[in-house]
């Protein structure tokens, strides 16, 4: 089944602009938002602390698991 007929294209309103596409890069409920830098962050551990937190605790569990192979 076809429609023989057209639709006609929605009236604008005087005053009123068509509306933009947001771009790619941006979401449009974002668009103006700027979260600052809390001040707990300037003095926050620098990044090698708790990688080397995590390393100590790899290898312990790596060494109790040896361990327990050979025991």
């Amino acid at each position: 089944m076809s429609v023989s007929h057209s639709v006609a294209a929605p009236a604008r309103l005087p005053g009123h602009s068509a509306p933009v596409e947001t771009p790619e890069c941006e979401a449009s409920t974002t668009h103006g938002i700027s979260v600052p830098e809390s001040a707990e962050l300037h003095t926050a551990w620098p990044g090698w602390i708790p990688l080397l937190a995590i390393m100590v605790m790899v290898v312990c569990c790596v060494g109790f698991a040896v361990g327990r192979i050979f025991a």
